[in-house]
């Protein structure tokens, strides 16, 4: 066991010393892993944020009725029962216009606003809980209430949400086969750096097979090579991700300051942000222990 920590031990020194001899291509080859791997990573970041503001939706299947501004008491009795009769509507919730103007005040930063008026900007709305989602139902309950004396407008807004959510779900499938292409890239960028160290020291390999070194003890400081900078691009990546956040963040929170509520992109939590990381390490390893195994092959078959 002592020995094979002693040799793992100068296998890690040996990467970390061929990284700091060339100080300024290590750190280019970190940065362009890292950019590659902040993209994907901002991108399922968005997905996600813009997700968890849809959870934030009623998605249950109900319609809002709202009346013409001119509707009088009659006209809102002979709309509510109409609608109560409805075989589709499972119930009915009437919000008066003064309860939805002290709604919008104490839920927005319209309040100033909305005070300086001088009448009441909204109508009598009705809230119907549908019995059920199905569009052709929606559909044809949505034309007969349309048609009703003194309604103005029929809308689903539960159907928007739900676009929204499968269009979360769509960019998130694509955006797996966007992050599986990079990760291709990864390995290929990791494999070709390595590969081109192993050219360049083809000389001292082979003396080192013949006094016994296996493949093993060749491939291990490439590793521990591919390791480190798979280490330090997966740390550049999240730093980007999080500096990118932060500053779209900023710009949010001046735009729909004036909004009901405020979007915010969700920063990369620890395990997600450590998974990234091992993630990035992991590629950079595999990528060594490909280039390497396949220039080994190579040194035998010409040998």
């Amino acid at each position: 066991m002592t020995a094979w920590i002693r040799l793992h031990r100068l296998g890690l020194a040996d990467a970390a010393r061929r990284l700091a001899a060339q100080p300024l291509a290590s750190l280019f080859a970190a940065a362009a892993i890292a950019v590659a791997v902040a993209l994907p990573v901002l991108a399922f970041t968005l997905v996600g944020s813009v997700a968890r503001a849809v959870l934030g939706f009623d998605t249950d299947p109900h319609v809002n009725v709202f009346l013409a501004l001119d509707a009088t008491d009659e006209d809102v009795r002979r709309v509510e029962a109409a609608l109560r009769a409805h075989p589709e509507a499972a119930s009915v919730r009437f919000v008066p216009r003064e309860k939805a103007l002290a709604e919008l005040k104490a839920t927005s930063h319209l309040a100033d606003l909305l005070a300086n008026l001088d009448r009441n900007p909204l109508p009598h709305a009705f809230s119907i809980r549908t019995r059920s989602s199905d569009p052709a139902a929606l559909a044809a309950a949505r034309a007969a209430w349309e048609k009703l004396p003194k309604v103005d407008q029929v809308s689903a807004e539960f159907e928007w949400a739900d676009k929204i959510s499968r269009w979360a779900a769509f960019a998130r499938r694509a955006l797996a086969g966007f992050a599986g292409v990079l990760g291709a890239a990864v390995l290929f960028i990791v494999g070709h750096l390595i590969r081109l160290q192993v050219v360049t020291m083809r000389d001292e390999i082979e003396v080192s097979q013949l006094i016994g070194a296996t493949a093993a003890d060749v491939r291990r400081p490439f590793l521990y090579h591919g390791l480190l900078q798979g280490l330090a691009a997966g740390a550049g990546a999240v730093g980007i991700a999080t500096a990118v956040v932060a500053w779209l963040n900023s710009e949010l929170s001046a735009l729909t300051s004036s909004y009901v509520s405020d979007f915010k992109i969700l920063y990369l939590d620890a395990p997600t942000a450590a998974a990234v990381v091992a993630g990035v390490a992991l590629l950079g390893v595999v990528g060594a222990w490909l280039s390497v195994s396949r220039e080994l092959r190579r040194f035998s078959e010409a040998g």
